[in-house]
């Protein structure tokens, strides 16, 4: 039956043609439910938000799981009662070792930045009338305007600057209302995620207890879908990702650690301001590459400056050396070239990925794009091979030979062959046109 089929072109059409109508009216049912759609979406996630979170808190402690396993449980096999409790032992190991940081995290870290937070309120009114002084000094000695103007009030146009702060005060209301709404929903959304963080974390002991047989059975479930070499190739490509992906975050993670405290050891040699917040904040932002010395240098540079203006250039200098020894000698000797993109190609994988799926995107387009990249160049290779072809880039730098299109077509004819290739590689050529 199924040869018939299979031999049958009008069958196979019918089929096709059936599949590519039943995806156009989804997808056209899709498009003008596309509010529903997304509610579903957000409520599918809402649900799988905890498991989301046990796989990610198991990804991350799965390295500490490892080396807890390898170098410290080295229990001798013979003995089978202890090799029946190195995973329990080493899962508690690694969740100890987990909370410990995050505990050292939230008990150091944590209260500095309040602190700095708290300091910056209570003296904001302070650092924004030292800041309007200095304006108003540039301005009285600007050459352009002569002496035209005492300070910034006068610069601005007053009326106008009136009927905003009338407009500002009536609609204060709306605006109040508006901000207490939005704090109210936040702090139950973070709550939300907090329960589910927490639910994860039980879901990530499940999941490290059992990896092995959890990857076995999915193992198992695609052999049985899948034909042998369409389930190596699967596996391998998890392989793939798992290294690249894995690698690069983990990697990311303790470079942007050790920015972070290189920041803080500098700012407090140098007495700078609000050392142990703005430290955090440019930790944070390394995580994200290329983008982050930049997404972190302006909010702090911007604190710097109301809190110790004549400061701000020194610290600007500090960041630009600090980012330069993390991109030339820290992050290499971390991460290696675990992802092999050129700076364009990072450029546009963190624009599509961010502009798509926000801050989680900025972090993972950059790895996800090297997987890309990587299954690319390989099916690249194969088809080039197949057709005896050069692989090396270097060739492809002066291939084809330039032409004189004053005298010679523009394009070239089938039963034509381009000068140094094969009659054999033309006609083959030829055949698959």
């Amino acid at each position: 039956m199924l040869k018939k089929f299979k031999d049958n072109k009008y069958a196979q059409i019918s089929l096709w043609a059936g599949i590519v109508a039943i995806a156009v009216i989804t997808f056209f049912l899709l498009i003008t439910n596309i509010s529903s759609v997304k509610s579903f979406l957000d409520r599918i996630f809402q649900v799988c938000s905890p498991l989301v979170y046990g796989f990610i808190i198991a990804y991350l402690i799965n390295p500490i799981l490892e080396f807890c396993e390898t170098k410290i449980l080295r229990f001798p096999e013979k003995s089978k009662r202890l090799m029946k409790w190195k995973r329990p032992i080493g899962v508690t190991l690694a969740m100890l070792f987990f909370l410990l940081l995050v505990s050292v995290f939230v008990g150091l870290v944590i209260p500095q930045v309040v602190r700095s937070f708290e300091e910056l309120e209570s003296q904001i009114s302070g650092y924004i009338a030292a800041a309007q002084n200095m304006v108003d000094t540039l301005i009285r000695e600007f050459p352009l305007f002569n002496g035209q103007y005492e300070n910034l009030y006068e610069f601005l146009d007053v009326n106008e600057l009136t009927t905003d702060v009338k407009g500002f005060i009536a609609n204060f209301s709306r605006y109040l209302e508006t901000g207490a709404n939005y704090v109210i929903n936040y702090a139950g959304r973070f709550v939300v995620e907090v329960k589910n963080a927490l639910i994860g974390f039980i879901v990530a002991v499940y999941l490290l207890l059992a990896k092995e047989k959890l990857i076995a059975k999915f193992k198992k479930l695609c052999a049985a879908i899948f034909t042998r070499r369409h389930y190596l190739n699967l596996v391998y490509l998890v392989r793939y990702t798992d290294k690249t992906v894995g690698g690069f975050i983990i990697g990311k993670i303790i470079d942007s650690i050790i920015i972070g405290l290189l920041t803080f050891i500098v700012m407090s040699l140098f007495q700078m301001p609000f050392t142990p917040l703005i430290s955090v904040i440019v930790g944070v932002t390394n995580v994200i590459p290329f983008f982050g010395p930049f997404i972190g240098a302006i909010p702090s540079a911007f604190i710097v400056l109301i809190a110790d203006p004549p400061k701000t250039l020194w610290f600007l200098l500090m960041i630009l050396i600090i980012q330069q020894l993390d991109g030339n000698v820290i992050g290499p000797k971390i991460l290696g070239d675990s992802t092999g993109l050129s700076s364009l190609a990072v450029l546009i994988s963190i624009t599509i990925a961010g502009g798509f799926f926000g801050f989680a995107g900025m972090i993972l387009g950059v790895p996800a794009a090297a997987v890309i990249c990587a299954l690319v160049r390989q099916k690249t290779d194969s088809r080039l091979r197949a057709k005896k072809a050069e692989l090396s880039l270097d060739h492809y730098m002066t291939d084809p030979p330039p032409r004189d299109f004053d005298v010679e077509p523009i394009f070239i004819e089938k039963n034509e062959f381009v000068s140094g290739e094969s009659e054999e590689s033309a006609a083959s050529e030829s055949k698959t046109d």
